[in-house]
């Protein structure tokens, strides 16, 4: 992973990262192993956020390693 840039917008810090797809897919399984293993009280303590949020997330990785995928597949059958 390498990050690009950051910034602060209404004190939310973001970040824009370089990430491979391997990357994304061990996270969404850290994820979903959490929300799958831990309760309420522990994801709250251990990641500082409820299990809805993280379960939001886990979409977000989802449709972001999907779209990756997706677009190395146009790639590969541009370049056929």
């Amino acid at each position: 992973m390498k990050i690009l840039k950051t910034k602060s917008v209404a004190s939310v810090e973001l970040a824009e990262v370089e990430i491979s797809v391997d990357e994304l897919l061990v996270f969404e399984a850290a994820l979903n192993y959490a929300t799958k293993s831990l309760d309420d009280a522990e994801i709250e303590r251990i990641f500082g956020a409820s299990k809805d949020e993280l379960e939001g997330i886990i979409e977000d990785v989802k449709k972001a390693s999907t779209t990756c995928k997706e677009q190395n597949l146009e790639l590969a059958s541009v370049c056929l």
